[in-house]
């Protein structure tokens, strides 16, 4: 029997043992199983071509980040700036290698060396032992003294770029910078208290609309504020590492979804300034610090575009020229409005912080203040 050919259903032996049916086989099976396999392979086909799809606009994406912000059209330039703001930017005081703890402060810079690298900067930070972003001889009965927020501190600008730089250049008299990322006045002056001022003429304050929050806490708590506990700022910084970290087909899932908030005209506008008490507040805090003088303040408020106008230096320079409630540690309060002379040449584009040319512009006003 094994020289025959066996029919579908007829017993055969098997080479390996006894005889056995081989039962008959449907017809409609290789008919199913083909039409399956068609099937996987084309749903299998179209993953692949749109991973490679999504994966070519996450590149094109990528390409067009890095093309020159000031290009496209203003609905592409909107969405680029909101998404650099929220899901690029690195913000430095919450960088482990640029920052630390401050238990009264919040935090503070850290001494020593580290990088700051945004999409329009690349530059080295050095800082202190008094964490403050200059060099060390700088603390040592400085003349000048230059407090502020992220602008005064020289955000994205090279050391010897800052307003403090250039006006010790300027001047040539030693200056010491003071400032520390999102300050607001109060803690500027909580920081100052531990400063040698004995040799100080000047105090540069740099004064930013965001400062008004933190001055009327520290009014409202009669001199004292609280900050926040190790635990919350260990927990923003693991949050904004977490946020600005890169992961493929990031581009695709926060950048896309601006174009529709940026085609509705995107955030409304719900706070409206009222400089009558914001400047007041100000010099409150001031007053507040416990400084010692005589020292001549001369204080400017950094705006974010240059198209802002400056409402705070206007009320201010009102209460400096009545001289009303001013500090006895404050000899003369001069205000300085940099919105006249600054362009849109002298910022950023997406970062909406002032770069080089800016700050020597500032710091020249500032120098002929001095020397008046």
């Amino acid at each position: 029997m094994s020289g025959r050919v066996d029919k579908i259903g007829s017993p055969r032996r098997d080479e390996r043992g006894p005889l056995r049916r081989i039962e008959p086989t449907n017809p409609g099976d290789a008919h199913t199983w083909g039409r399956g396999a068609k099937v996987a392979i084309l749903a299998t086909a179209s993953a692949v071509g749109l991973a490679i799809a999504l994966l070519a606009l996450e590149g094109a994406l990528a390409l067009a980040l890095r093309a020159d912000p000031r290009a496209g059209p203003d609905l592409w330039k909107k969405m680029r700036r909101e998404y650099y703001m929220r899901f690029e930017r690195h913000i430095l005081q919450y960088l482990p290698e640029c920052a630390e703890f401050d238990p009264q402060l919040a935090y503070r810079l850290k001494p020593g060396h580290c990088r700051f690298r945004n999409r329009e900067y690349d530059v080295e930070i050095v800082v202190n032992s008094a964490g403050m972003r200059d060099r060390e001889e700088a603390l040592d009965r400085p003349r000048i003294v230059v407090t502020g927020d992220s602008f005064a501190v020289g955000w994205g600008v090279a050391q010897e770029e800052t307003l403090s730089a250039v006006l010790a250049e300027l001047t040539g008299e030693k200056t010491l910078d003071a400032a520390q990322p999102s300050y607001g006045t109060a803690r500027e002056m909580l920081l100052l208290r531990s400063v040698d001022l004995s040799a100080a003429h000047t105090l540069v304050i740099q004064y930013c609309e965001n400062d008004f929050i933190e001055n009327a806490r520290f009014l409202k708590g009669h001199g004292r504020l609280a900050t926040m506990a190790p635990e919350k700022y260990r927990a923003t910084v693991e949050d904004h590492l977490a946020a600005t970290r890169y992961y493929p087909g990031k581009h695709l899932r926060h950048l896309l979804p601006f174009a529709w908030w940026a085609a509705r005209g995107g955030d409304p506008t719900d706070y409206v300034r009222d400089c009558t008490i914001e400047a007041p507040a100000f010099v409150r805090v001031l007053d507040r610090a416990g400084l010692r003088g005589p020292l001549r303040v001369i204080a400017f408020e950094a705006m974010y575009t240059v198209d802002q106008s400056s409402c705070f230096s206007r009320e201010l320079a009102k209460l400096a020229g009545s001289g009303a409630g001013l500090p006895a540690w404050v000899s003369e309060l001069r205000v300085i409005d940099p919105a006249p002379f600054l362009t849109a040449s002298d910022y950023y584009p997406l970062d909406e912080h002032l770069n080089a040319s800016g700050y020597r512009k500032i710091a020249r006003a500032i120098a002929d203040a001095i020397a008046d």
